[in-house]
């Protein structure tokens, strides 16, 4: 399938800002317009301005209604996003509801994949802490004589520094005057009869379990079940029947985290829920979780490919780009290795002095740090988050994306801003090489290029969708999207201006994360679900695919490259990874 991509100039986006009058009832008038809309869902959309944000209906005639927001007032955790005051239009109609605003945030989801928590040094202990935040919430909700029904990973979002849990969407819970509606199938009891307590925690089981592993726990394969026409039938089925990932027979991605992450007590509980069909409250107290490391191969056996080792690190490897290498707990460069702060880190390199410098989110704030000095970079810029495109850093501060340019003194180093382009205050994210924005629900991809300019690319097939992860390398993108509780991939070969592209979607995956490199002669080597490789080209006329199952790239291995030269990294070990003749 082509499309074709519409450019659009970083001027189209100071366009006059068009506010909605909107009033919140007995505390006076709000506008809301591009400047504060900040997402968009399948019942409407969402908006902040200052400490509070706004719900707005595609159907007014779906909106809360008063009696329901009192209902809902006796969830009185902070935690709890609860609808506060409707808002009613110039009519006097209610069209939506106000309710406090979550500062940067994460949606659960993104957690799941085992890439993102290497990333952000996020442990099983910090795992389980969260859980415990769910359940404390859910325990909290049925002591108020309410349900939540529609307990699924988009419901909720995790703090910057992945300590809170926030329960969002409150409006769609069961109260005793007001019936539920809505269930995503992924999280549904096919055992329950109504919603219960029983089929809420069931609903938990499913999320948590995934929080722990990085697999909803119904999804791998099961033989028996494999003729069945698509995964939803076989969802089902499973479910009916007790198959899990527990069950005897079941093969799951091995890049999964492994089941000893689990606390024992919670293990024994997820067996009796999902294998044995029994209803039970989770576990109320529990012993910390050690973290169990995954043991290093030494040797990798290959039918397929010849791997020689390059070099061993001092943990496991998280990037590595010919002349960076960036590991668990150290960055190396230029025969040095530094400390990492305990972030997401990017790291760019001063152009003359070659000083190393580290960039990361610290609790929704960008800070600088020069490692080759080992001190922090005084500055007075404010950010939100930061990137790395095409050799150049990156930084996003309110409606702006700006390249971030270094002068080099000799006693220090000072950070200067060019602009590249304009974006949505609220509604834009960054990923690896590429920023996301949603324009009232249209997706637009903002790719910045070596030469200073950034592409405004509409990709309609991601409107509507909520992008959970994306990497853009050269001409590839690669993003997976969440669809009503369904994981998504589409991979977009583009054209070199972006004027045009290629797409293909992978339907429904189980594996979450994105691992791709692409080579200098434009071959791409993608892993996918199953613990397979597929090698194609990044030409958008190309639809020549090559898959291997090989032993090489099972257990969830990291791609890197050096030029034409591919690499493959498992744990804290680097290797040249090379296609047998």
């Amino acid at each position: 399938m082509f499309s074709k991509a519409r450019l659009n100039l970083s001027g189209y986006w100071r366009k006059d800002d068009t506010r909605s009058r909107l009033f919140v009832q007995g505390k006076g008038e709000i506008r809301l317009g591009k400047t504060e809309f900040t997402a968009q869902g399948g019942e409407g959309s969402v908006y902040i301005k200052g400490s509070k944000a706004y719900k707005i209906y595609k159907d007014p005639a779906r909106a809360i209604s008063l009696e329901k927001i009192q209902e809902l007032s006796v969830l009185d955790l902070p935690n709890i996003i609860r609808p506060l005051d409707l808002i009613i239009d110039h009519k006097n109609g209610v069209v939506g509801y106000s309710m406090k605003a979550v500062g940067k945030s994460h949606a659960l989801c993104q957690l799941f994949p085992k890439a993102f928590r290497l990333r952000n040094n996020i442990t099983p202990e910090t795992v389980l802490q969260l859980v415990r935040r769910m359940q404390a919430g859910v325990t909290h909700v049925h002591s108020k004589g309410i349900l939540i029904v529609d307990l699924n990973e988009m419901n909720f979002l995790v703090s910057a520094s992945f300590r809170e849990l926030f329960f969002i969407d409150v409006d769609s819970y069961q109260t005793p005057s007001f019936p539920a509606s809505v269930l995503m199938e992924s999280v549904r009891d096919r055992h329950a009869k109504r919603f219960t307590v029983d089929s809420d925690w069931f609903s938990f089981a499913v999320i948590s379990f995934q929080m722990f592993v990085g697999i909803h726990p119904f999804k791998g394969t099961y033989q028996p079940f494999q003729h069945l026409s698509d995964n939803m039938s076989k969802l089902d089925r499973r479910m009916n029947e007790n198959v899990s990932i527990l069950h005897a027979g079941v093969s799951v991605p091995s890049s999964c985290l492994p089941l000893t992450v689990i606390p024992r007590v919670y293990l024994d509980w997820y067996r009796a829920v999902f294998e044995e069909g029994k209803r039970l409250a989770p576990p109320e107290s529990t012993q910390s979780v050690i973290s169990v490391a995954i043991p290093i191969q030494a040797r990798i056996e290959s039918g397929s490919f010849t791997l020689t080792e390059l070099r061993a690190f001092d943990s496991e490897l998280i990037w590595h780009d010919g002349s960076i290498s960036i590991t668990r707990n150290s960055v190396y460069f230029d025969g040095q290795k530094f400390s990492k702060p305990p972030f997401d880190v990017k790291v760019i390199v001063t152009p003359r002095q070659r000083h190393a410098i580290a960039a990361y989110n610290d609790g929704g704030h960008v800070k600088f740090q020069d490692l080759t000095t080992g001190k922090p970079i005084s500055t007075e810029i404010q950010g939100e988050d930061v990137l790395l495109a095409n050799g150049g850093l990156y930084l996003k501060q309110e409606e702006n994306i700006f390249l971030v340019e270094f002068l080099e003194l000799p006693q220090n180093i000072l950070i200067g801003l060019q602009s590249v382009a304009n974006v949505m205050m609220q509604s834009t994210w960054l990923f690896d090489g590429i920023a996301f924005q949603s324009l009232l629900g249209a997706m637009y991809a903002s790719i910045p290029t070596p030469d200073g300019r950034c592409y405004q690319v509409h990709l309609p097939e991601l409107d509507g969708s909520s992008v959970i992860a994306a990497r853009l390398i050269r001409s590839v993108l690669v993003v997976v999207v969440n669809r009503a509780g369904r994981y998504d991939k589409l991979v977009f070969c583009f054209a070199e201006d972006f004027s045009s592209y290629s797409i293909r979607t992978l339907v429904d995956i189980s594996n979450t994360d994105i691992e791709f490199t692409v080579l200098d002669r434009g071959v791409v080597l993608h892993l996918i679900d199953d613990d397979g490789l597929e090698v194609f080209s990044n030409s958008t006329g190309s639809s020549q695919i090559r898959t291997f199952q090989d032993p090489a790239v099972s257990g969830g291995p990291k791609l890197f490259r050096t030029g034409s030269q591919a690499l493959l990294a498992r744990s804290n070990k680097l290797y040249r990874f090379q296609l047998r003749q």
